[in-house]
């Protein structure tokens, strides 16, 4: 990046590893900037299709598409975010990723902030947080005191099953997602969320 980015507007790009995660963060992006008191800075939201990618893809993404496009356009990358869901890390293979390799990296392409968010365990866990709207969503008039299953996505699966639906991952959660009470969320999540709403600028 350029020398005399301290004068250039500052943008942060925040990777997610699949299509339900995109939908997500899209829309919590949207919360975040209906609830600071100040704009947050502008954002961008790479979609990986896999946490393994994280390792393939990010740093060609980065010197072929984003790093160029912020000449061109002069503005300077300010951070990047990496969220991931933690359950294939907790089950499978907790090196999947050399996290500390990325960072590295990262900072010698110029880019100095470098931001991990774990969604323990996926993404549908975090979706759980606000079961009242969910239900709402799927007119279930009584909210359950428990749901089967041993993760989120096997509990939403069980929740839909309640309202003879079928849950369905990625864009199909579009309408789920647009429901939700996304303050419930963060007030749930904010120890996760604090780097990345303290990057964007967030203010109450």
């Amino acid at each position: 990046m350029a020398k005399d980015k301290g004068n250039m507007p500052s943008h942060i790009i925040i990777f997610v590893e699949g299509d339900t995660d995109e939908v997500f963060f899209k829309a919590l992006i949207e919360y975040y900037k209906q609830i600071s008191s100040s704009p947050i800075l502008p954002c961008s939201i790479c979609n990986l299709k896999g946490v393994t990618r994280y390792s393939s893809k990010l740093l060609a993404k980065l010197k072929n598409e984003y790093i160029p496009e912020a000449r061109n356009k002069r503005y300077c990358i300010k951070a990047i975010c990496c969220s991931y869901d933690t359950d294939v890390f907790e089950v499978k293979n907790p090196l999947m990723v050399d996290w500390s390799f990325l960072a590295k990296s990262v900072k010698r392409l110029g880019i100095d902030g470098f931001i991990q968010i774990g969604v323990q365990s996926a993404i549908e866990d975090w979706i759980l947080d606000d079961l009242e709207n969910i239900c709402g969503f799927l007119k279930i008039k009584s909210i359950p005191k428990s749901l089967k299953g041993n993760d989120g996505f096997s509990k939403l699966s069980d929740l839909y099953a309640k309202a003879r639906r079928t849950y369905q991952k990625g864009y199909a959660t579009k309408e789920l997602i647009s429901a939700l009470d996304f303050g419930r969320i963060v007030k749930t999540r904010k120890e996760a969320l604090a780097p990345l709403e303290e990057t964007l600028e967030v203010t109450n």
